[in-house]
């Protein structure tokens, strides 16, 4: 599975977006919980870095967009698709935002 980056504008202001960043750890966290080790916020709680068996995630919101950057090879693997689908549904379902086709760079 291949190094993901996503940028999308989220529409919502600075202090929603970050609700809705903890919104979604929350509901990745309890989806794939057997596998997350660690969660680091940053102070504003605009940033946060989950790490597990053989992956990790980085999210950070700003004033326009919600960035996703995650490196998931083990859980790939084991997973196929799965994980990349799950992660793009909750940030859509959360930001109520469509999230482009495509976007993954290796």
């Amino acid at each position: 599975m291949p190094l993901i980056h996503l940028s999308v504008q989220h529409g919502h202001t600075f202090d929603e977006a970050k609700r809705r960043l903890e919104t979604t750890i929350h509901e990745f966290q309890s989806r794939f919980s057997p596998m997350v080790q660690q969660v680091e916020w940053s102070a504003d709680r605009s940033q946060v870095r989950l790490e597990g068996i053989g992956f990790w995630v980085e999210m950070q919101v700003d004033a326009q967009a919600v960035h996703i950057s995650a490196d998931i090879p083990v859980l790939g693997r084991l997973l196929g698709s799965s994980v990349t689908t799950r992660l793009k549904e909750i940030v859509q379902r959360t930001f109520q935002l469509k999230l482009p086709e495509g976007n993954e760079k290796a």
